[in-house]
């Protein structure tokens, strides 16, 4: 009679261990899906963030690039400039004259883009003043 009691149970071993293989496995499954996804948000922020930072330096360059050339109220197209991010981002920085621009009130409106990213720029209104090592000063800055 024993023997007939082991010949029943001798496949429960193997079931019970297959259906905890089968739930580890689908553990397994869940955390490296969550980890793909994380790593894919991830390389989103990075390239939103240089993208951002490169828009920024446009805004940076259109300040310096009034304060050097010394011109007013002469709309302006000032050379493109590479970021060597990885990959490289060429930056777009267009000076244009705003109403009530003069001599006694130089400013100049300043879109910034990135040709080849995504359709984000930078609107910026940078104006002279009379104070500081650089007398151009950001009014308003817009990110769209």
């Amino acid at each position: 009679m024993p023997l007939r009691v082991r010949r029943r149970q001798r496949g429960q071993a193997l079931l019970v261990v297959l259906v905890f293989l089968a739930a580890f496995l689908v553990l397994i499954w869940a955390s490296l899906r969550l980890a793909s996804d994380a790593f894919l948000g991830l390389g989103a922020v990075r390239s939103d963030t240089r993208i951002t930072y490169a828009l920024d330096a446009g805004v940076a360059y259109a300040l310096e690039y009034a304060h050097l050339t010394g011109t007013t109220c002469v709309a302006v197209s000032p050379p493109d400039f590479t970021l060597n991010y990885p990959p490289a981002i060429t930056v777009r920085v267009r000076l244009t004259v705003p109403v009530g621009c003069s001599a006694a009130n130089p400013m100049y409106s300043v879109l910034v883009t990135a040709p080849g990213t995504t359709a984000r720029r930078v609107r910026a209104l940078i104006y002279q003043s009379n104070t500081g090592v650089n007398p151009w000063l950001i009014q308003w800055e817009a990110y769209q």
